[in-house]
């Protein structure tokens, strides 16, 4: 991490001596001068200025001493992190968590089987939804798995998904919204109202829901977006409208509430992880696999 010369360079500043800095580094006097003058000529400067008396640090040579006790403090720092990662990566699952993708239901169910994995920890990783897509492509670097709804076709080849759900999809409206009382919602009860989606070509499982309405139910119209984000969710609360959404985010607007719908439309859920994962990660995978029910739906 840094150049072993500084370690002489530094004895020897502090002893004062080349000879009494070549004693306590078990090397000899004319070993420890040749790494100075070495390093002095890499450097282009004089470090010390020599005379019977023994040796000072020039001005130069003061400020190197400075500078190389912070670069070796960096090193050692740095080193003690690397060590500390490698000894926890065999452990560790590092959990993505986001806005649309929270990972308390994860964290939940993985309380019920991890005492058959005791050698498993967990630790939560914050993320940005709006850079999801370059997080999976990096997914086992700083984030192992992420747990949520994986609809979208621009995740190919970009992960692995371990399927533990089907979610019904629901629609999200204002607390005041005249539909918000209901129930249940029915392709009836949309009818007149624009209903906010994820636009055609992201999934399959959204584009049935829009093939039925486009098709059957040409009264209910159809705002298409390219992602979700806090800005759909206001966009909503402040305009009035729906929007397709899943009761798993029934809380991430304290304005909306999620209705359930009488249709057969589901997205699906579950955990993402590499395309190449980590042997650890394998047994996470496996654990999660066995784990049982993840939703009670009604």
């Amino acid at each position: 991490m840094y150049d072993k010369h500084l370690d002489g360079f530094l004895m020897a500043a502090d002893c004062g001596s080349f000879s009494q800095a070549a004693q306590r580094l078990y090397i000899s006097t004319n070993a420890l001068i040749k790494q100075i003058n070495l390093l002095e000529s890499r450097l282009g400067i004089t470090l010390f200025v020599r005379s019977r008396q023994g040796i000072e640090l020039t001005d130069a040579g003061r400020s190197i001493y400075r500078d190389a006790k912070r670069i070796i403090g960096i090193s050692e720092q740095a080193v003690r992190a690397a060590k500390d990662i490698e000894r926890l990566s065999g452990r560790s699952i590092r959990i993505g968590t986001s806005q649309l993708r929270p990972c308390k239901t994860l964290v939940d169910v993985w309380s019920t089987v991890s005492r058959r994995y005791q050698d498993i920890s967990l630790s939560v990783v914050p993320f940005n939804d709006e850079s999801l897509l370059a997080v999976l492509d990096a997914l086992g670097e700083g984030i192992d798995v992420i747990a949520g709804i994986y609809p979208s076709t621009l995740w190919n080849n970009r992960c692995q998904a371990l399927h533990l759900a089907d979610l019904p999809l629901c629609c999200a409206m204002a607390r005041n919204h005249p539909l918000a009382y209901k129930r249940r919602l029915t392709f009836d009860d949309l009818d007149g109202q624009t209903l906010i989606m994820i636009r055609r070509g992201d999934t399959s499982y959204i584009d049935e829901l829009r093939d039925e309405i486009e098709t059957n139910h040409p009264g209910i119209r159809i705002h298409s977006v390219p992602s979700y984000g806090t800005d759909v969710f206001n966009q909503v609360e402040a305009l009035g409208g729906l929007m397709v959404s899943v009761q798993i985010w029934s809380e991430l607007h304290p304005s909306l509430v999620t209705v359930p719908c009488e249709w057969r439309y589901t997205v699906p859920y579950g955990i993402v992880y590499p395309l190449k994962p980590a042997p650890i990660v394998e047994r996470f995978v496996e654990a999660m696999r066995t784990a049982g029910p993840l939703f009670h739906n009604d």
